[in-house]
């Protein structure tokens, strides 16, 4: 079992350069509102913008890393196994699913990163503990943070620990289906035979390429507009892990959670791991032209008794 506390990388030193850029900023501006008379208003005026949009940075700043602290105190206190998390005390919660959506919004340095947050809450409890969620979930993330993740979750509501949430990434699964992707032009043409092989999706390709470079094979969701590629050349094989290695237990505070983080959390990188549906495609890549692709479906369930839970899941939550 891998537990994960998720926070942002170089927040404290996004922090002490900020620090050190307002101090160096707002000394000049103080010599010259007490040394040149001429335009003192004006300095004023822009000294007091300044301090306004550091400090508004500032705080919010300050307030993620308040957050992610909560989010290490209570990882710290709480016990986590393969079977189950112990809370530190008896806690008011409720389970349910986390669904995350990234995008970036604007062009050049006008370019922000938009987090959209729901719980969809399912029942609620008081208790000490509460046992790790088989059920599934799914991530397709590229490495800009663009995407989503859909996954089981706790939130705490219980003042103290009040939107502390726990996310479950479950490594029980199968890889199901099989079949052949054909992608062709006029002079080249690739061949990808593909199935499950239990947690991985795995296969050959073969090429008679005249024009085209390469063959890739990529693996995409619907509504992810990125691809993983996990295999290039011109006859080669590949084999994809669709589920982690492990069972991943990840603690966050509810606000400040991206898909970026978790992510990161699962290997970097772009991330298409979980279950339901996920596209398997065939790509051409062809010199000073647009790549030819082709694309068929595959499957990863849950094993046993839990596939026909999972697919009710599945389908009541938008997996497929």
């Amino acid at each position: 079992m891998k537990l994960v506390v998720l926070k942002e990388r170089g927040s404290t030193l996004v922090f002490i350069f900020l620090v050190i850029f307002i101090v160096l900023f707002t000394l000049p501006l103080i010599y010259m509102l007490i040394n040149v008379p001429e335009g003192r208003v004006f300095i004023l005026g822009f000294f007091i913008f300044f301090l306004l949009i550091t400090s508004l940075g500032a705080y919010s700043l300050l307030r993620k890393r308040r957050e992610y602290r909560r989010a290490e105190n209570f990882a710290s206190l709480a016990g986590f196994s393969d079977s189950e998390v112990t809370f530190p005390e008896e806690l008011e919660f409720e389970t349910g699913t986390l669904e995350l959506r990234g995008y970036w919004v604007g062009s050049g340095k006008n370019r922000s990163y938009h987090v959209e947050r729901k719980f969809i809450p399912g029942e609620k409890k008081r208790a000490s503990r509460v046992p790790f969620t088989d059920s599934p979930f799914k991530v397709a993330v590229s490495p800009d943070g663009t995407g989503f993740v859909k996954a089981p979750a706790v939130r705490i509501t219980d003042e103290l620990y009040k939107n502390i949430v726990v996310l479950f990434f479950t490594d029980d699964g199968d890889v199901r289906g099989s079949g052949t992707v054909t992608v062709a032009t006029e002079s080249d043409s690739a061949q990808i035979n593909f199935r499950g092989d239990g947690k991985f999706i795995m296969g050959t390709v073969y090429s008679t390429l005249t024009k085209a470079r390469t063959v890739k094979v990529a693996i995409s969701a619907e509504g992810f507009e990125y691809e993983k590629i996990v295999g290039k050349g011109r006859s080669f094989e590949f084999r994809e892990r669709m589920l982690p290695g492990e069972r991943v237990i990840m603690v966050g505070s509810y606000g400040t959670i991206t898909p970026k983080m978790v992510a990161e959390s699962l290997g970097g990188g772009t991330v298409t791991l979980g279950h339901g549906e996920f596209i398997i495609r065939g790509v051409l890549d062809i010199r000073l032209r647009p790549d030819v692709r082709a694309e068929e479906t595959f499957r990863v369930e849950l094993k046993g008794e839990e596939i026909e839970k999972g697919r009710e899941f599945e389908e009541e939550r938008g997996f497929t």
